[in-house]
């Protein structure tokens, strides 16, 4: 994909709490722990999101990390630029800092289209509509006793979409 490591963990984080009941707050060292990302940076890309009205965060006892938004009102765009900028995906894929159509670089042309196709399924792709397309687990119960009980993502995407 055309974002780095900050996107992806912003992404994997976002999903993890919009799979997560509303109203229902997950600590950073659940979401860490879970999705398999280092704590401090995990920490540090929430306050990015934070910033952005992505996330609300809640401290003390009982506190932790909410969507801002509903899932449906949630793009990957605006999660990529929460943590990178546009810049990221904008930039040359020679990385020459000139580069557009007044002054091209020798795969300009070629490489236009992508980027721009790639924006496009960002901007356009909600966290709802990726939470809904997430495989369901093969087996649900042998994975929440794995877990000491706890449900996983795709046991609580599940969940939600079995409901009324």
């Amino acid at each position: 994909m055309y974002y780095g490591h900050a996107a992806e963990v912003a992404i994997r984080a976002a999903l993890y709490l919009g799979a997560r009941p509303p109203g229902e707050l997950s600590p950073v060292q659940d979401i860490a722990d879970d999705t398999k990302l280092p704590k401090a940076y995990l920490s540090k890309i929430i306050q990015r999101l934070a910033q952005a009205g992505l996330v609300r965060t809640f401290r003390g006892p009982g506190g932790g990390i909410e969507l801002g938004k509903s899932p449906e009102a949630i793009t990957l765009g605006a999660l990529v630029t929460a943590v990178e900028g546009r810049a990221d995906l904008e930039r040359c894929a020679l990385g020459i800092g000139e580069c557009s159509a007044a002054n091209p670089c020798a795969l300009h042309a070629r490489w236009s289209p992508l980027r721009n196709e790639s924006m496009r399924l960002l901007e356009d792709t909600t966290l709802a509509a990726v939470l809904q397309d997430m495989p369901r687990p093969r087996n649900e119960k042998q994975s929440a006793a794995r877990r000491g009980g706890r449900a996983s993502n795709q046991e609580i995407i599940s969940e939600r979409q079995d409901r009324p």
